[in-house]
């Protein structure tokens, strides 16, 4: 159970973070909720911490809501009259970028992408990116990609696609010899793909932390 105090809190930076698309400061949190100092306001996150709401990282803007609270609040509205401007993704373990790696599909946290930047489809989970093989297409190390799930593909997609149970990102291409999954980074050879290859989803996004 969350004290009145305490959930005012948690919707303070709920709102921070769908109206900027990143969590607030000690400070900003203090300023907004009209605590004298910081100490305070890190009492109250100290407890929500435990209590399973939120997570914390030794940075800035280190604070990340868990499942927990986002299930709490649910899809809703950015504040009275306002449509929701920003999604939460569910981040459901790594993927590929280089060599194939199983993604396990377990929910890390979520990612929040700008429903703008989605698009008129919009996209359905989020995968974290290990490699270096879609380089020449702005995809790096560490990335987020927000997926669009669908189970095919045209020419020159970027896609989650699995192979014999590994997962990779790659851009799909059907040929007269077969299909194909190409790297963006030449140091990588194509994968020739037959009928073991199934595609999870097409790539819509890309979020990087600057952090």
């Amino acid at each position: 159970m969350l004290t009145g105090r305490q959930k005012k809190v948690l919707e303070s930076i709920y709102d921070f973070i769908l109206e900027n698309t990143y969590p607030p400061t000690i400070r900003e949190l203090a300023d907004i909720l009209g605590f004298s100092s910081p100490k305070g306001i890190s009492d109250h996150l100290s407890v929500l911490e435990r209590k399973g709401y939120i997570k914390r990282r030794p940075s800035a803007r280190a604070i990340k809501l868990t499942s927990k609270a986002l299930n709490l609040f649910g899809p809703g509205k950015l504040g009275p009259g306002k449509e929701r401007d920003v999604s939460y993704l569910p981040v459901v373990g790594r993927i590929a970028a280089g060599k194939p790696i199983f993604a396990q599909e377990n929910i890390e946290g979520h990612a929040s992408f700008s429903t703008g930047l989605l698009g008129k489809g919009s996209a359905d989970f989020a995968l974290r990116v290990r490699g270096d093989s879609m380089t020449g297409s702005h995809i790096l190390d560490g990335d987020i990609i927000a997926v669009k799930s669908q189970p095919t593909a045209n020419n020159g997609d970027i896609v989650v696609a699995l192979i014999e149970d590994e997962a990779v990102v790659k851009k799909f291409h059907r040929t007269a010899e077969g299909l194909e999954l190409r790297s963006s980074n030449p140091d990588y050879k194509t994968i020739k793909a037959g009928s073991e290859l199934v595609i999870q989803g097409r790539v819509v996004a890309v979020q990087r932390s600057i952090s």
